[in-house]
């Protein structure tokens, strides 16, 4: 293909099989979107990612640089444009890395994570034959965010809040994210002004993170940094202190030295006024402390609960084991059904919430314990549970944390995956070690983002049941 930019030598990359030179553009044809929403064409039969491509689409793309055979591209323009192209409604998409699918009609992102989550079971787990539901939708395409942190940077002369620009460790100011509603918005709006009124020198903020609850209308406002004076602290919320709807206000110091032992006790959480809120879930009310995980899409885990418990159905009498259970909302609406449910996660903080939620909403048949999955799996006897629950960290299950849980031979395990990658793998060792796949749902937690949520039943079989020979 011709070369188009004037300022480029003529480059015929359909004949040429020398790398692309850094800096030519080229006319693309993008395929698919891939993990990272990136969009996927080819040029000289070599493999092209660029940002912000919609398949059948042609674009004017621009080589930035290539590694391990991969060549990442810029999309300078946009010649045949695909029917589900829209303007994205935030000006710094390009630059952003939060969003990667504000160009593309909602309808058709769900469907584009239904063929990512297809095409990454294909590729890396060989499944050719599983049959995926479509992605549920998130009632709010926009607004849905209950959890987002933004670092905290330094201007010329204030202080501002921002997000990574794409593909960088640069600090990109953010004005406003459409990622959060009205309300949010507002508090986000107020941070923003208080941290300007305050003179930078010395005080070394990092980011914030602000927690909302749609239960009790109010947050909580965490700031994270190397700040180790309380009284510089103290101005922090004392600028914030006015802002609409705020529980408390608390300060992490970040990346204590480990031989500083002698500012240990200076280390400690600041707090004022709450550290933590509380959110309905399926009908209960679930405590979650500044320090344990809290889903960002609360609506969307709603549903997924929802569709755990259908799956289930009835539960009376069964015994499930959540394994990475944080504080326990999936295992405290099964024990408020019947089941007999022990929660295990390794986070002492989200144990602690998780037993003051068992109190509050007076659930019986359930325990939780602190431990590593890997110890804890150590003690478990094969025939002990009917159903194990499993939602890892986004790089998935190790070797030995699958080998345990095949050799107890549990007949029914659910997996929530936050990457579709690490699912594919793991589902490949457990269909290799006698499981099957019986469902698989995807649910659209991070909508404009290329993230998918999937929720997966396994259920004792034969090895290879699920893929070629």
């Amino acid at each position: 293909m011709s070369n188009s930019d004037p300022n480029s030598k003529p480059h015929t990359s359909s004949l040429s099989s020398h790398p692309l030179p850094s800096g030519s553009s080229h006319l693309l044809h993008i395929e698919k979107l891939v993990a990272g929403g990136f969009g996927l064409g080819r040029l000289n039969g070599q493999v092209v990612l660029c940002d912000g491509g919609i398949p059948g689409e042609t674009v004017q793309v621009q080589v930035l640089s290539r590694s391990k055979g991969v060549i990442q591209g810029k999309i300078l323009d946009v010649k045949e444009s695909a029917d589900s192209r829209v303007d994205p409604v935030c000006p710094l998409v390009g630059r952003c890395g939060g969003c990667q699918l504000q160009h593309v009609r909602y309808e058709e992102q769900l469907a584009q994570k239904w063929l990512i989550l297809e095409d990454t079971l294909r590729r890396v787990g060989k499944f050719f034959n599983v049959s995926i539901s479509p992605v549920i939708p998130s009632p709010r395409p926009y607004g849905y965010r209950q959890v987002i942190r933004m670092g905290i940077g330094r201007g010329h002369d204030e202080l501002f809040l921002g997000f990574f620009e794409s593909r960088t460790t640069h600090l990109l100011p953010v004005e406003s994210c459409f990622l959060v509603d009205e309300d949010f918005r507002i508090v986000l709006d107020s941070v923003r002004s208080g941290l300007r009124s305050i003179a930078i020198d010395g005080l070394k903020l990092e980011h914030v993170e602000v927690r909302w609850s749609q239960l009790e209308k109010g947050c909580l406002l965490v700031f994270g940094g190397r700040a180790i004076i309380k009284e510089q602290i103290e101005r922090v919320f004392h600028a914030c202190a006015d802002i609409p709807n705020v529980k408390g206000w608390i300060y992490e110091c970040a990346g204590a030295s480990e031989h500083d032992s002698r500012r240990h006790r200076r280390q400690e959480p600041i707090v004022r006024g709450a550290d933590h809120v509380w959110e309905d879930y399926g009908g209960l009310r679930l405590k979650t402390g500044f320090r344990s995980f809290m889903q960002a899409n609360w609506d969307v885990f709603q549903l997924l609960g929802r569709t755990v418990v259908d799956w289930l159905g009835n539960v009376k009498g069964k015994r499930i084991l959540e394994l990475y259970a944080g504080t326990g909302p999936l295992g405290l609406i099964l024990a408020m059904r019947g089941a007999l449910v022990t929660c295990v996660e390794g986070n002492p903080f989200a144990i602690h919430d998780a037993r003051e939620s068992i109190r509050v909403n007076k659930i019986s048949g359930c325990r939780v314990r602190i431990s590593s999955v890997e110890s804890y799996l150590l003690t478990v006897q094969s025939g002990a549970y009917d159903v194990i629950l499993l939602d890892p960290p986004r790089t998935g299950l190790t070797p030995t944390v699958i080998r345990q849980l095949t050799a107890l031979h549990v007949p029914i395990l659910f997996y929530i995956s936050c990457d579709a990658a690490s699912l594919a793998r793991d589902l490949k060792s457990f269909c290799e070690k006698g499981y099957e796949i019986r469902r698989m749902q995807p649910f659209d937690m991070f909508p404009q983002t290329a993230h998918v949520e999937t929720l997966v039943e396994l259920v004792v079989s034969s090895p290879r049941k699920n893929m070629t020979e």
